[in-house]
């Protein structure tokens, strides 16, 4: 009964099976079938293993096979509005879901981080603007990312390729419901639920 796929090449430096790249197996399940819906990953602030010609370079590749694109964790509106506008200048219009931390401790944040994409170190962190947004937050045990989300909402509501929020929830669902309220209601996209938060997010 599966319909939906999300394809990520990971990090490691040799291929563990054999493809090389998520493209090349996004290309051998189109093959399987066509009825499948597969999404992307995509990186607003970089990678730390690829440069931005690089990242363009596969995603262009990708896009004709693809149906959707996941965002690595990102803390800046800003970096998320310039993101949307390269993705339509190198001609990709996927729908976009911005992927944003859910509410979690400073330190399983950066921890977990690394993990999704956002850097393997706090060095790489200073560099996404992780660091930067815990410091503004002022608060060093936990971080919630509501106003980051409503930021990010404000700047890129209207945008054509905004589909919504994934919600990095590091297995904590007891804060999502607070997190997922203030925003004009619209259409949802949980798994399993009929009844959710107040815009469109995937978990």
């Amino acid at each position: 009964g599966l319909s939906e796929l999300f394809l990520v090449a990971g990090d490691r430096r040799t291929p563990a099976g054999p493809y090389s790249w998520s493209g090349h197996l996004l290309e051998a399940v189109k093959e399987f079938s066509s009825d499948f819906s597969a999404g992307v990953a995509g990186y607003p602030e970089g990678h730390p293993e690829l440069s931005r010609e690089q990242l363009v370079h596969n995603l262009v590749s990708k896009a004709p096979m693809a149906s959707s694109l996941v965002t690595q964790m990102c803390f800046s509106a800003e970096a998320i509005n310039r993101y949307l506008r390269s993705l339509r200048e190198n001609g990709v219009n996927l729908p976009v879901w911005v992927g944003v931390p859910g509410p979690v401790s400073t330190k399983k944040l950066l921890t977990m981080g690394a993990r999704l994409g956002v850097g393997r170190s706090l060095k790489l962190a200073r560099r996404t603007g992780m660091t930067g947004a815990l410091w503004r937050r002022g608060d060093f045990l936990n971080y919630d990312s509501g106003r980051l989300i409503r930021d990010i909402h404000r700047k890129v509501a209207g945008h054509p390729l905004f589909a919504g929020f994934h919600v990095y929830t590091f297995n904590d669902f007891q804060r999502l419901p607070n997190l997922l309220s203030g925003l004009p209601q619209q259409a949802m996209l949980l798994p399993g639920n009929t009844a959710g938060p107040s815009f469109p997010a995937k978990i």
